[in-house]
């Protein structure tokens, strides 16, 4: 599965939402077949919120935009 747009407006963010959201569209991708979720995120964005729900940075590019860096994640989905 690719994710490429998550967002939340400010007033709705820290309600667990996108926790909430993420979850499902992980649980109806393994049911789907789906082995890996695959996302970019910039530092200035959700960086942070993706590695704490088990994604991993496997691609950066630095300076991008200026002062900041671009990454990609991709966390693998555990069938039990």
């Amino acid at each position: 599965m690719e994710i490429h747009k998550f967002w939340f407006h400010e007033e709705h963010r820290g309600k667990g939402l996108g926790s909430k959201l993420l979850a499902q569209a992980e649980m109806a991708a393994k049911e789907m077949g789906a082995k890996k979720v695959l996302l970019t995120t910039y530092a200035f964005q959700a960086r942070t919120f993706y590695e704490a729900r088990g994604y991993q940075v496997v691609g950066e590019i630095k300076d991008y935009p200026p002062g900041s860096s671009y990454y990609t994640m991709v966390k693998t989905l555990v069938f039990e």
